[in-house]
């Protein structure tokens, strides 16, 4: 538990991780497709029959760019998908105004592969069957200008054949790539296991030191004692059984096995009083003062009795009440329950 908190969440990769989206490279890359996607426009107005939807596409190419490029988890969000696919139909309607009926074009379908190169990284962030839908629409416009300016229906699709096929390679990149940011993403899970099992491990065995080395300063100067021999008079018995009740409070009552509780259990056992400490949490309260005033609760409870028995219990979680203390003497009963919090609860 502790050592998957230290290791925090894990970062995975994406294809937008992968592609350093968020880099000046990748913000240098974008401004150079800006500025071709304005020079191509500017330089092929005089093909043109209009200029302004000429004009309005770049504007709106550019503005998906930017859009498209924004550091986001794949899949890329459904409404920027939207807006892209959008912005591809537009643009392309947009140039086809503009184009001639007859002559050479050149560059002035600029548009096709600016817009395919949006389609490509739409696949590329898990949007492939979109980017699909947008290359079927962009032809289909393409298609209906054909028709419509007396060059055939046949010239628009022929005209993107490189690009659909620019568009095959954006899927199968994509597909490269989300099998290996998967990969990255198991690599880091399992670092992250082994790391946690080691600081686990690593933790066991600090525990198991720490209580070596309560037990032998505890033990090890009675075992000597037994080791030299001679007879064990009423104080020597005395204090092995209050040395094996510490052990024991140790062991049942682990998380409540503070030096205050044992020193004020250990002055009651030597005025006769039985005292039973029991953990059945585990773990001691997270919230430092809760436990501090049940450790208070518990010294005062010790430190009144003066005979009879004392169980102090420490209850699982989810329990209306955290701690209980019962002290009975006699047909004397008294029972205090303390909260999460450690505040009295009865």
């Amino acid at each position: 538990m502790t050592a998957a908190k230290e290791t925090g969440p894990i970062e995975r990769a994406d294809v937008s991780r992968l592609l350093f989206l968020d880099t000046t490279p990748a913000r240098l890359l974008l401004v150079l497709f800006v500025v071709s996607n304005v020079v191509f426009t500017v330089a092929t107005a005089g093909v043109l029959e209009n200029h302004w939807p000429a004009y309005a596409a770049m504007a709106i190419v550019n503005a998906a760019s930017v859009l498209l490029v924004r550091v986001h988890p794949d899949p890329f969000p459904a409404r920027d998908t939207a807006l892209v696919i959008a912005a591809v139909v537009a643009s392309s309607a947009l140039v086809s105004m503009a184009l001639p009926d007859d002559g050479e074009l050149g560059r002035a379908t600029w548009h096709l592969g600016s817009n395919t190169w949006l389609l490509f990284f739409l696949a590329v962030r898990r949007r492939a069957c979109f980017a699909w839908l947008g290359m079927a629409l962009m032809m289909a416009v393409t298609a209906a200008w054909g028709a419509h300016s007396g060059r055939g229906a046949l010239t628009g699709p022929t005209m993107l054949d490189t690009h659909i096929g620019i568009l095959v390679v954006a899927t199968l990149f994509a597909l490269i790539l989300r099998r290996t940011s998967a990969r990255i993403n198991a690599l880091n899970e399992r670092s992250v296991a082994s790391a946690a099992d080691a600081a686990a491990t690593d933790a066991a065995r600090e525990v198991r030191r720490v209580r070596v080395t309560e037990l032998a300063d505890v033990a090890v100067p009675l075992l000597h004692r037994i080791a030299e021999g001679g007879a064990a008079d009423d104080a020597m018995r005395r204090e092995f059984a209050l040395t094996e009740a510490l052990l024991r409070d140790s062991v049942r009552g682990r998380s409540l096995a503070v030096p205050a509780v044992v020193e004020a259990a250990s002055a009651a056992r030597r005025r006769g009083v039985e005292v039973t400490i029991l953990d059945d949490r585990g773990t001691a309260p997270g919230d430092g003062e809760a436990l501090g005033r049940m450790v208070d609760a518990i010294v005062e409870a010790l430190s009144r009795a003066r005979g009879g028995r004392v169980t102090v219990r420490l209850l699982p979680s989810g329990r209306p009440a955290a701690l209980t203390i019962v002290a009975a003497h006699g047909d004397l009963v008294e029972r205090t329950a303390l909260d999460e919090s450690g505040a009295p609860t009865e």
